[in-house]
């Protein structure tokens, strides 16, 4: 099945996507799961969890983007809102005291809070690490994030990191599963595998100018 669990929607300061729209293009791009990744808020994952019933073959897991007092984690499973500015420890502990899964978005990336700039990953207990982000113009993360999962059996993630429908899904995982509720079992086991292409520079440079254009009027 395949899965991109890293997607932002209008609930996050940084998207304009609507969920509906997300839960079609999800569709069109035939993806069977995904997870609206908003920073530091549950609202947009509630409603696409509730909006999706009504869309056959894309479902929703639930998901939150929290930004740590040293940068972001993904408490992919979540259903409750997880506090910001917490060390990594502490939003780690209650990602797994709320029955989720941690998993370490871009965590090379320099200008984008990533996690592993700033802390050695072996002074937490992550889940999972991306080491495709689909928004990256440098490679260097991904490429980076790759060798350490590979060198440390830390199960892998693809992601398209979208801030715009057209993005969604150019980045995903792969699970080795047939069932939704098999998503957690299958990450815990290490079958995951990453795929995907890299998000257009136009399209972001276009995005990135769209939202200048928005702040102004």
């Amino acid at each position: 099945m395949k899965l991109d669990p890293h997607i932002h929607s209008s609930y996050s300061k940084d998207s304009q996507s609507n969920i509906k729209d997300i839960l079609k293009q999800a569709k069109k791009v035939e993806l069977d799961l995904i997870a609206i990744s908003d920073h530091d808020t549950n609202k947009g994952s509630k409603i696409a969890i509730k909006l999706s019933k009504d869309i056959e073959g894309v479902s929703v897991i639930p998901s939150i983007e929290i930004s740590s007092n040293k940068g972001h984690i993904l408490g992919f499973g979540v259903e409750e809102l997880i506090a910001s500015d917490l060390s990594p420890e502490e939003t780690i502990d209650k990602i797994h005291e709320s029955g989720g899964i941690a998993i370490i978005p871009h965590p090379y990336s320099i200008y984008r809070d990533g996690l592993l700039t700033k802390i050695d990953y072996k002074s937490i207990k992550f889940d999972g690490i991306e080491v495709l982000n689909a928004r990256f113009i440098l490679g260097f993360s991904n490429i980076k994030s790759k060798k350490l999962a590979v060198k440390n059996n830390i199960p892998e993630f693809g992601s398209s990191d979208s801030h715009f429908i057209g993005s969604i899904g150019d980045c995903y995982t792969e699970l080795d599963i047939n069932c939704v509720d098999d998503v957690f079992d299958a990450i815990k086991k290490n079958k995951t595998k990453a795929f995907g292409k890299r998000t257009s520079n136009y399209l972001i440079a276009k995005e990135v100018f769209n939202k200048k254009i928005r702040r102004k009027y």
